[in-house]
């Protein structure tokens, strides 16, 4: 696989896996900080990837996989200057345990081709399989992501709502999502643009739906932070 400066997405048609992505390269990687509403599974062929996430540095070397639960915000960083190779995978939110981890993998590739969609869904279920996962959809987390994403209601009504001052409720959203309120809008509908375009519609239908205020602002924010844009995203 050549060095590429974009991610390469491709939908595989199986069922259990909604997407993947691959990179090879060296060097700048870093991407906004974002989250996804799948489970992410990151494979490290060759060289690392590294990730901001809670506060602190993670560095996954080749030969791990990284599991990054759906929701979970996350910083991808610039790489090392040797030769990555990556695969990201994305699975249904309930293969998702609660908190990231990483894991070895048993087995070897050359090339992120050579991994078959069913040897990605086995590190799935094994990943998975060490944690007891239990998904609350009443935490005080999830009913605010909900109301944040869901609402369009603004921000200094919805903190009046709940007694609180702006910037009291900014500070809040802050250390409970990662990113203040807006931020975290703006995020909710990459993702929703995402799975719009996911499922065919025209960028131009995505970006309305998804309340952008037109094409170009998606692709702008879309490129910066899921590294391609919604064109060759869309083809792919």
């Amino acid at each position: 696989m050549a060095p590429t400066t974009t991610w390469k997405y491709r939908r595989t048609g199986i069922a259990g896996i909604v997407e993947l992505a691959s990179w090879r390269g060296a060097g700048p990687l870093g991407l906004k900080p974002h989250f996804h509403d799948e489970t992410q599974i990151v494979l490290v062929l060759a060289g690392s990837r590294t990730f901001r996430i809670d506060g602190a540095t993670v560095t996954v070397p080749a030969g791990h996989a990284a599991f990054i639960p759906a929701g979970m915000l996350h910083a991808p960083m610039a790489t090392s200057d040797a030769d990555t190779v990556c695969l990201n995978a994305y699975v249904p939110a309930s293969h998702s345990p609660s908190t990231f981890r990483i894991s070895r993998i048993t087995r070897r590739w050359q090339t992120t081709g050579s991994i078959s969609p069913e040897q990605i869904l086995e590190i799935a279920d094994d990943i998975a399989s060490r944690e007891h996962v239990h998904v609350s959809t009443t935490s005080d987390k999830a009913k605010l992501s909900d109301g944040l994403a869901e609402s369009a209601e603004r921000i200094g009504k919805m903190a009046a709502r709940l007694g609180r001052s702006r910037e009291g409720f900014t500070r809040m959203v802050k250390r409970q999502l990662g990113v203040a309120p807006h931020a975290f809008r703006v995020l909710a509908r990459l993702n929703l643009a995402r799975r719009l375009l996911r499922q065919g519609s025209p960028i131009a239908v995505a970006a309305a739906e998804a309340g952008f205020s037109d094409q170009s602002h998606l692709t702008r924010l879309f490129r910066r932070t899921f590294g391609t844009t919604p064109g060759v995203y869309w083809r792919d």
